[in-house]
């Protein structure tokens, strides 16, 4: 008799017992959860935020700076509305302000103030790479100076990027507006601007998120826009942002409580809410990298002991 004889059903090896493993989302959920706890998650989401809060001001007034070099400026303040529109009220009044007052008569891209401000833009982003590091459990092995060109080249990529989504928004207001002249205010109409809307500036947010994950940590892999941290950032961030500003409007005192520094600590937590999300959404990343490569290791041990029991039930000659 030729070929391999199986002599007992449990020699037999199965297709589903070779083939790689379903991640089992509560699996993951179990060992997110327990990284968190051992990154300190938490502690670094409160370090990024303080140094997020500080880079804020100087990358508005980076972003300010260039928008008044485009020969169709005039739509700073639109601008600024536009990325402070989701913005708990007190520090969204609070960045106006502040911003309005420190960037009259910006029209220059390029002078040494600026570049200071740069600088101290970049802090936050040089800050977030560590965070990041850290979720991803790798060590920093590039040096300051090459950190430092790697925030100054992500500054120009999140300012361009921020430019870029407001022109396309704008467009798809201009478009809605010409739909609703033309079909006339119906719901159908009214509805898809909206939902649109909302594709967009999610679809945007993942871009951004994507790209800061992929880049800052010192950390080699595919490109992967939608990936499931990514996900999770975008999912996460729009309504933990819809809930903290009912919170703020309808529950909370931090006036009351701050006083004048009511809006600043405001806006300190609605960082460190976005900072919290960012770092949870880059553990989900970390932990699926390592389910895959452990999953890939079973199946090889799989497909070795396979191949080592069909050998033994082999006939010799």
């Amino acid at each position: 008799m030729t070929g391999a004889r199986i002599r007992n059903s449990r020699d037999c090896v199965s297709i589903k017992e070779l083939a790689p493993g379903r991640i089992s989302i509560k699996e993951l959920s179990k060992r997110v959860w327990k990284e968190i706890d051992a990154d300190n998650v938490p502690g670094l989401a409160a370090q990024t935020s303080y140094y997020f809060v500080l880079a804020l001001f100087p990358f508005l007034i980076f972003l300010a700076a260039l928008v008044g070099s485009l020969p169709f400026t005039g739509l700073w303040d639109e601008v600024l509305t536009w990325i402070t529109q989701n913005l708990p009220r007190e520090p969204r009044h609070l960045i106006l302000e502040t911003v309005a007052s420190l960037t009259p008569g910006r029209h220059s891209f390029l002078s040494i103030g600026l570049l200071g401000t740069a600088w101290a833009a970049c802090a936050g982003l040089m800050n977030l790479m560590c965070s990041l590091n850290a979720a991803y459990e790798v060590r920093e092995s590039r040096s300051f100076w090459k950190r430092l060109g790697l925030a100054f080249i992500m500054l120009f990529v999140l300012t361009f990027l921020f430019v870029g989504s407001f022109g396309l928004l704008s467009a798809g207001d201009w478009l809605g507006i010409w739909l609703v002249n033309q079909a006339g205010p119906s719901l159908l109409v009214i509805t898809l601007w909206f939902v649109g809307r909302w594709v967009v500036s999610l679809a945007l947010l993942a871009l951004a998120v994507a790209t800061l994950d992929h880049t800052l940590p010192n950390l080699r892999r595919p490109w992967g826009c939608f990936t499931a941290g990514t996900v999770f950032v975008v999912l996460a961030w729009a309504p933990a942002t819809l809930a903290f500003n009912t919170y703020v409007r309808n529950f909370a005192s931090y006036n009351r409580t701050y006083g004048t520094l009511g809006a600043f600590v405001i806006l300190m937590v609605w960082m460190y809410i976005t900072s919290l999300i960012v770092l949870v959404g880059a553990e989900i990343n970390c932990e699926l990298r390592k389910m895959r490569a452990e999953a890939k290791s079973r199946l090889v041990q799989r497909w070795q002991t396979a191949a080592e029991e069909i050998h033994e039930t082999a006939p010799r000659r």
